[in-house]
């Protein structure tokens, strides 16, 4: 009995299932609301889980993701639209189908960019996605606040950092256009709107993104 509980403990999809029970159960208590008025939450909640399991078990494709969370939003979109509120569950439903056509696009044709090798294989390691956030608000600082352009040797030394992880930094912000290489030293690009660059980006990117789907499905069509 003790190997076969350790095992079971040691199960992720059972942990899954166990956390979304205990997580929906101190909902419900603590909200006071009754079981069918949780029901699009719970759908929500369901998707996500189910795609964990299937994904620890068949190593899922990309965009499978999206597509089952796409589901389970339209669903709950469905149940709320039923239960409460039409214009809310309807907006819910366009956003779930959005969700499920970006998801089959991936899967079927593979993501539209292939991401930087910087960002890549971190889903599972959350210590190493926030090191290397802070990494990157470091080196950006110190860059913005130097005189001049700075070797990787230097700015290694200045913000405490290996050489490495400093220059595989400065070879992603490169790429996302935050720094601009001169030779063997490295300047940062000052931001073009200022204060307002995160927010005149997002609303660049913004259009671009919902547009995908449908740009990639009419390519496929033609």
């Amino acid at each position: 009995m003790c190997p076969r509980l350790a095992s079971l403990r040691e199960s992720k999809p059972l942990r899954s299932i166990v956390g979304t029970v205990v997580v929906l159960a101190v909902f419900v208590g603590l909200s006071g609301m009754a079981l069918r008025e949780i029901a699009p939450v719970f759908v929500v909640f369901a998707s996500t889980m189910v795609h964990e399991i299937a994904d620890d078990i068949y190593d899922l494709p990309a965009g499978t993701n999206w597509l089952i969370y796409g589901t389970g939003l339209a669903a709950a979109g469905g149940c709320l639209a039923f239960l409460s509120s039409a214009s809310l569950g309807a907006v819910m439903v366009l956003a779930g189908l959005w969700f499920v056509l970006d998801g089959a696009m991936t899967v079927r044709y593979g993501p539209a960019r292939t991401r930087h090798e910087y960002v890549t294989d971190l889903e599972d390691d959350a210590g190493e996605t926030m090191l290397r956030i802070q990494t990157m608000h470091v080196v950006s600082q110190a860059l913005r606040d130097a005189s001049g352009p700075r070797t990787v040797a230097a700015l290694a030394t200045e913000v405490d950092l290996t050489e490495s992880r400093v220059e595989s930094t400065l070879e992603y912000l490169a790429h996302k256009g935050r720094v601009e290489r001169v030779g063997d030293r490295y300047r940062a690009i000052p931001p073009r709107w200022g204060r307002l660059t995160p927010v005149v980006r997002f609303l660049g990117w913004l259009p671009r993104r919902v547009g995908r789907p449908f740009r990639r499905l009419a390519a496929s069509a033609s």
